[in-house]
């Protein structure tokens, strides 16, 4: 199994001028709490979480208008979209991470979390019953 059978697509992402508020709304809106930051030409620069944009809105300093690129992890870790799912499993152990962007090629394609990996396994149990 590869990690194209189990990511999430298409993936919501954002871009690195994104206000903070804009991006928590969209958030907010598709029920999600991690979202791809993408340069002008789709590549993967970043990854912004819902605790990320929480935490910064409660700073001094920081408006709703800041931009996205200030409060993301820049250079995540990433998977491929063909890796087996087995060690994209080990990457988000060794990396402690609970999702990871999914590419092809410098595209982002998808995203695949922890929930994903979690359903997966409830599948597998119960087909096994």
């Amino acid at each position: 199994m590869i990690v194209r059978d189990k990511m999430v697509t298409p993936v919501i992402t954002t871009g690195i001028f994104t206000p903070i508020r804009d991006a928590l709304r969209m958030m907010t809106e598709k029920n999600i709490r991690r979202l791809p930051v993408i340069d002008d030409k789709e590549r993967l620069v970043g990854i912004v979480a819902f605790h990320d944009i929480d935490k910064a809105m409660r700073s001094p300093g920081v408006i709703p208008l800041t931009p996205v690129e200030w409060v993301m992890t820049k250079n995540p870790v990433y998977v491929e979209a063909t890796m087996p799912l087995a060690d994209s499993v080990r990457m988000m152990r060794r990396y402690k991470v609970s999702c990871l962007p999914v590419v092809a090629g410098e595209k982002v394609v998808g995203i695949l979390s922890v929930s994903d990996i979690l359903q997966l396994c409830a599948d597998l149990l119960e087909a096994g019953q």
